[in-house]
């Protein structure tokens, strides 16, 4: 008889700890490992800030430009103007695609206050769509805008050399081929 009471306790014990954990916010669906899975997965996946997510080399190229206009502190007016006639003569866009661009540009910007320390991040998942006319381009262009008003200063040569080296060392690590 003692024995059917000590597991009516345990078990009344236990259901008094679940309800008391629930209430608290603890969910017993948490413990599940497929789900679990598919949180870090998911968490992975769209988690990451939107910066790190870019594909496109065009979007990338972008974000960098306007780094490079940002590094020596705000944009000004004719940096804008340059960047967005650079944005309609080397991607062949119309001028209010270049707009957006740029405006899609600064707001992933935002939140980076010194792009160089994050620039693999960044050319993650495009380096390999970029090719090597297209890496020629970016560099000329991220020297174009940082000699717009005057001569490049340490931060945007920090940045020109950081993507030039970058490109590079992928290239050694494909053999010396671009595919």
């Amino acid at each position: 008889m003692h024995v059917i009471i000590a597991a009516i306790t345990a078990l009344a014990g236990l259901l008094w700890a679940i309800n008391s954990l629930q209430r608290s916010g603890f969910s017993l669906s948490s413990i599940n490992p497929f789900l679990a899975y598919r949180r870090w997965k998911w968490s992975r996946t769209y988690g990451a800030k939107p910066i790190y997510r870019l594909e496109r080399p065009m979007d990338v190229a972008a974000v960098l430009l306007l780094g490079i206009a940002k590094a020596d502190g705000e944009i000004t007016s004719d940096q804008k103007r340059e960047l967005q006639n650079l944005f309609q003569s080397e991607f062949e866009i119309s001028r209010d695609e270049a707009a957006d661009l740029l405006l899609a540009s600064s707001h992933l910007i935002r939140d980076q206050i010194y792009i160089v320390d994050h620039l693999d991040k960044i050319l993650e998942l495009s380096a390999a769509k970029f090719e090597p006319s297209a890496v020629s381009s970016l560099l000329g262009m991220m020297r174009r805008i940082a000699a717009l008003d005057g001569s490049i200063n340490g931060e945007q040569q920090k940045l020109i050399d950081a993507t030039e080296r970058y490109f590079a060392s992928r290239q050694k690590a494909a053999g010396g081929k671009w595919s």
